[in-house]
């Protein structure tokens, strides 16, 4: 029996009761999208899948991106691999997923191939919860802006979104700016616009919004991209750490 248990933090839930191996069923698919909605982070302990297997699950929620610069499988070109050993970077500081497209992802499910033995977690933040927070005149003064995303890997690519993003599914507002992305927001001049980021950038990881995830092997995280942030704790040594992630099709943020 499917069931979905809550973490004791501002966002998260701990899926169990389901064999990922197998088609998800219509209503148990319709229930973890449910939950994606309300948590906007998923965990599945040790849900061990093949690529293909990954592949498959992560087609129910969306069609499947390919990324411009990051490694990934010859044989399943959808699935990037974070792998140390082949000196892949460790994205220790906070961001969402590939918010220069014009479509970022609207979330993405990491599985960690090989956990090392200490170290290594993953925290997210919730984007919905720091800007639930911010005090009345924050909010007004950022209600309308855009900001600048653009990429770090060539051809650059660039895109303009709102601030503060509308969730299309929940209708919950959102920050959308992150730390390595954002470049600056585009009706301020730079000071301005340096100082304002700093701060929401400063704001939207405080520890009162964020979950941190302990990996075991085979364990699955599954984000909602459209609002949240995540990083991992680059303090594993010369350990191994593998990943296999694959990124869902998003909308454009409005």
């Amino acid at each position: 029996m499917l069931t979905i248990t809550p973490e004791s933090a501002a966002l998260g839930a701990v899926v169990s009761g389901l064999d990922l191996r197998a088609p998800l069923e219509p209503a148990d698919a319709s229930r973890l999208r449910d939950a994606l909605l309300r948590h906007e982070v998923l965990f599945f302990p040790e849900a061990g899948l093949s690529p293909a297997e990954q592949v498959r699950l992560g087609r129910v929620f969306g069609e499947l991106q390919t990324h411009a610069a990051l490694d990934a499988l010859p044989e399943q070109p959808e699935v990037v691999v974070f792998d140390t050993d082949r000196k892949a970077v460790t994205a220790e500081w906070w961001h969402t997923d590939v918010t220069c497209s014009p479509r970022p992802p609207m979330g993405a499910m990491l599985q960690m191939v090989i956990a090392p033995p200490a170290g290594g977690d993953t925290w997210w933040a919730s984007m919905t919860a720091a800007y639930e927070a911010l005090d009345a005149d924050t909010k007004a003064r950022i209600d309308g802006l855009h900001a600048l995303h653009r990429s770090w890997w060539q051809p650059v690519e660039e895109s303009i979104h709102p601030v503060v993003r509308t969730h299309p599914e929940s209708g919950r507002k959102a920050l959308f700016v992150n730390g390595i992305f954002t470049k600056r927001i585009v009706e301020l001049e730079e000071v301005e616009s340096d100082a304002l980021l700093a701060s929401l950038l400063a704001h939207a990881t405080r520890d009162e919004f964020t979950v941190r995830h302990a990996w075991r092997s085979g364990d699955i995280a599954f984000w909602d991209n459209r609002c949240t942030q995540h990083r991992v704790d680059n303090d594993f040594g010369d350990a191994r750490r593998c990943g296999h992630r694959v990124a869902i099709d998003g909308d454009a943020p409005r």
